[in-house]
This record gives C-alpha cells, sequence and structure tokens, in this order.
C-alpha cells in the first residue's frame, strides 16, 4: 500500500497560555513548501495562517456565545442584518440562498467546529482548539436529543424554534451535524463524546437504512406538500455518512465499534457502486427519484459528487485492504479526473453537460474535491501530480482566495474570473477549504519524503492510535510536560477559557 507510512512521533507538551508566536517556533524548521511550478510554491501553512484565518478569526465568526457560530456572514466577516443584508445577498440566481435568511442551521456550525479543528490540527494554536471546543459544548447542550439519537437542523425565526419535525430531517444533515464532534474526537480522544457520537450513527443507521432498498433514505417522512421526498434516493445519504465522520473514525474507535463501522462502510460503498453508478457515463447518478430520470444535468450528477464517490470508495478499500474497490476507484476515478481537467486554464470544470460540453466555473467544494481526490491517488500514480496539481493548485491560490477580506469565494464565474455568492451561508463556511489545505499539506510532505508534523490534544498517560487524517501509518509516542491545562483568551479583553483540555501534543509523521 502506498500510502502507508512509517511514522516518528515527538511530543510536545504546550501550555494553553500559548499564543500564536509561541507555537510557531514548534513548527518542522523546513517550511513544508511543494514546488508546484518554477516560481509557484504552494506553502499549505502559510495558506492557511494568511489566507484562510484572517477571515475565521474575526470575533464575528465566533458566535454569540462563542460556539454558537453563524450561518450567515457579510463577504468582508461583518454579521449580517437580515432585516438589511450585505451586497452578497442580493445576486441573481442566489434565492436558494436568501430563501432561508430566517434558519439557522446545525450542520454549518459543525462545519465550522471541523475547521477550527484543522485549524489546531496544523498550527497547535491552541486558541483554535478552544473555539472547536465551545462548538461542541453548544452543539451538545442545544442541538442533540439524547432520548432519540437524531439532531436538530435548524432553528427558525427570532423565537429560534428547532426543525424540522424529526422524520422530516435528512440522512445528509445528520451526518453533518455529527462531522464537528467527529473531528473533534479525532484531535483529543475526549471519551466523553464518544456515547453522543455513537448514539447519533445508531439513529442514522437505524431510521434511515431501508432493508426493502438495501439503501439509505433521504427522509423518513416527506414534508406538507412534497410528497416524493420519502421515495428519494439520494447518493449524498449514504456518500456524507463516509466522509463526514465514519471514514476518519472508524481506524480509531475502540472494539467492537472500529470492525463494525468498517463493515458498514463497506457496505454503503457496495451500494453506492450497485445503486447509483454509471459505467456508460463514468459518474455516479446524484439522485434516483420517480419522477426523475438518471440524466447528465441532474441534481449532484457533477463531477464534485462523483470524484468524492471514487475518493471515498478508494480510501474505504485502503482502510479495510480490499484491492478490488481501490483498483476499481483509481481506475475510474482517475478517468474522470482526466474529463473533468481544463487543460487550456489549468483549471477544474464542475460537471458535464446535456451537450457533452463541460461548465467550467468553478465551485470551492468541487474544485475542493477533485484537488483532494488528484492528491490522494497521485500517492499510487505520481503522474497524476505532474498531470494536474502542478496547475489546479496555483489556480486555486491565485483565483478562489479573496485577496481583501481573507477565505475561499463560493463561485469563480470562467471566463471572466468574478466571484459570485456570499462566502458564507447555509451551505458554505470553513469546511471544505481547511480540508482541502490539510489534504494538500499532508500528501505533498509524503510525496516529498518530508515529516508531517501535526497538532493533537490527547490525554496524558495514555498512547491512542494515531494517523493523519485519512492517510494511515505507525506512530511512537516520546513526551516531554511542559506546563498544561492553562488558558487561552479567545477575544481580545474577554476572560480567559481552558475548559481544562489536555496538553497539546506534537506528532512528525515520517514518510519511509
Amino acid at each position: 500500500m502506498k500510502n502507508t507510512f512509517a511514522v516518528a512521533a515527538t511530543c510536545i507538551l504546550i501550555a494553553f497560555a500559548s499564543l500564536e508566536a509561541d507555537t510557531k517556533e514548534l513548527r518542522v524548521s523546513d517550511t513544508p513548501v511543494s514546488k508546484v511550478g518554477p516560481e509557484i510554491p504552494v506553502d499549505w501553512l502559510t495558506h492557511v495562517e494568511k489566507d484562510l484565518l484572517p477571515f475565521w478569526k474575526q470575533e464575528s465568526a465566533y458566535g454569540d456565545p462563542i460556539g454558537n457560530f453563524p450561518t450567515y456572514r457579510c463577504n468582508d466577516g461583518s454579521t449580517l442584518d437580515v432585516d438589511n443584508p450585505c451586497p452578497a445577498f442580493f445576486q441573481k440566481g442566489d434565492e436558494w440562498i436568501t430563501s432561508a435568511l430566517d434558519r439557522d442551521y446545525v450542520r454549518m456550525k459543525s462545519r465550522q467546529i471541523f475547521a477550527y479543528g484543522i485549524a489546531f490540527h496544523m498550527t497547535g494554536d491552541p486558541r483554535y482548539l478552544v473555539l472547536a471546543k465551545m462548538g461542541v459544548e453548544y452543539l451538545q447542550t442545544h442541538a442533540l436529543d439524547p432520548s432519540s439519537g437524531s439532531v436538530v437542523s435548524y432553528w427558525e425565526g427570532g423565537i429560534r424554534h428547532p426543525g424540522p419535525p424529526r422524520p422530516q430531517r435528512t440522512s445528509q444533515d445528520l451526518a453533518y451535524g455529527l462531522q464537528g464532534l467527529a473531528f473533534y474526537y479525532y484531535l483529543t480522544r475526549d471519551e466523553t463524546l464518544l456515547p453522543d457520537i455513537l448514539r447519533i450513527k445508531d439513529h442514522i443507521m437505524g431510521h434511515y437504512y431501508s432493508g426493502e432498498w438495501d439503501s439509505m433514505r433521504w427522509v423518513q417522512k416527506s414534508a406538507l406538500g412534497r410528497p416524493s421526498e420519502e421515495e428519494r434516493k439520494e447518493l449524498v445519504s449514504l456518500l456524507d455518512q463516509v466522509n463526514a465522520y465514519m471514514l476518519l473514525l472508524a481506524p480509531i474507535l475502540p472494539e467492537p465499534f472500529s470492525s463494525q463501522w468498517k463493515r458498514d462502510l463497506k457496505d454503503l460503498c457496495r451500494i453506492m457502486r450497485e445503486q447509483f453508478y454509471s459505467a456508460e457515463h463514468n459518474l455516479f447518478w446524484g439522485v434516483i427519484a420517480p419522477e426523475t430520470e438518471r440524466r447528465i444535468g441532474g441534481r449532484h450528477t457533477d463531477f464534485g459528487h462523483s470524484t468524492k464517490t471514487f475518493w471515498m470508495i478508494y480510501m474505504v478499500g485502503k482502510l479495510t485492504g480490499d484491492s478490488e474497490m481501490t483498483d476499481f476507484a483509481l481506475t475510474n476515478g482517475s478517468r474522470l479526473l482526466a474529463r473533468a481537467f481544463h487543460e487550456e486554464s489549468g483549471s477544474w470544470a464542475s460537471s458535464p453537460k446535456p451537450d457533452g460540453s463541460r461548465d467550467l466555473n468553478k465551485e470551492w467544494w468541487i474544485y475542493a474535491e477533485l484537488d483532494q481526490t488528484a492528491a490522494s491517488f497521485s500517492l499510487d500514480d505520481p503522474t497524476l501530480y505532474d498531470k494536474y496539481l502542478v496547475k489546479t493548485y496555483p489556480w486555486w491560490i491565485a483565483h478562489m482566495v479573496d485577496r481583501t477580506n481573507g477565505g475561499v469565494w463560493h463561485k469563480i464565474n470562467y471566463p471572466d474570473l468574478m466571484p459570485q455568492y456570499p462566502k458564507v451561508h447555509l451551505w458554505k463556511n470553513g469546511y471544505h477549504s481547511f480540508e482541502h489545505a490539510l489534504i494538500g499539506y499532508i500528501t505533498d510532505r509524503i510525496r516529498d519524503k518530508k515529516p508531517v508534523t501535526l497538532y493533537y490534544a490527547l490525554p496524558e498517560g495514555k498512547q491512542p492510535w494515531l494517523q493523519p487524517y485519512y492517510y494511515s501509518g505507525q506512530t511512537v509516542h516520546s513526551e516531554k510536560p511542559v506546563r498544561c491545562g492553562e488558558t487561552v483568551s479567545i477575544k481580545e479583553g474577554a476572560p480567559s477559557v481552558g475548559f481544562g483540555l489536555p496538553c497539546i501534543t506534537r506528532v512528525d509523521f515520517r514518510a519511509p
């Protein structure tokens, strides 16, 4: 297995009073630069610190109270006034965004926990770990339903009425409601989170899997006026169980859960292949529903969802040692990458069109998934790096980043390169852009035979199995206690908080 690599871990415990300047000294001295062109390096840590974090460490991103991360923000980062929205919310074609401004979505709070978790994972700055923890505690207190295992999808209106009714919540929303908790568990092995994680997963599988279909349902019961919803099969009902939490946690859970989740992962991948894959088009259909034919141009039938599905099947095959799965995904996923790549611009297209052409506009999450898939595949087939990533990475850095306020644009129209849509809304925040940076960093370091340095916050006296995100390895621990359990200030002038978190652990994963 070419992306399995030996790991040597050096653990350094850092006091939580450390600020950004302190954690910089703890990084490896050879800055992780992947030279993607003669004069165009991509330094993923610099990308996180200079391009992404300036937007996400604005106090407006923290919510009130801290951890109640807002669903919507203006493109300059300021708080959205729903009664007088900023210009980004008045663009043609954004009615799918503006029609839901009175809803505050749990999935977006969960995704922002994930983003702050990656910021900590890559920089070691304890402020981002505390922000993630505060988000976790907000969800545990307000969004989880311990009696059923379900998760609220959103709060609506000034009275913050929770919705929708439990049977109308989508399996996709439940998966992303769990994402933030899952990543925080990955970073900390906080055992107090495990009952919630297992309860939510059991609720999803117990109430949304249909033995009649041998697939996952979109909803248990259709909303009023939408009778077809409960008969609709959605690719993301399966796919997002894999990528939001199961693939990350399956290798690190205690038994018998680890083995059970690995079996579930293989079943989900089998169903996606058997029921959604079109060998003729080498795509995965986004939706299978009574009123919808399987067709190019249909909902979620795009390069993003299809490439992501190939990527998840590939990674599950790696995790479970199933070479047939990895071969299927690598072979056919590579074919799709070739179809999605636009040679003239050195960037990715977003979707195929019914007339055989391609949509050359760039949606941030589709672009990120294509990069991430190519990066992962390139550990088995290095030619993919030179064929695609030496061009697509610089394009992302040059055009997808908001150079004025930080963060990443939702969409860049091609060829005029004009941005479209708000940068933070009911389906977009820091999740995809931070994951993109993490995977770029990890895979570049592996490919260049250089250490992958990541940070965790682990209980003292325990040596849990560690791996760099989805990429497997063996760890050797060496711990040196410094000061632990101190506090850190999140807002200027605000009281310090620490939550009694464990000490920070730096781990150097080394490629052979």
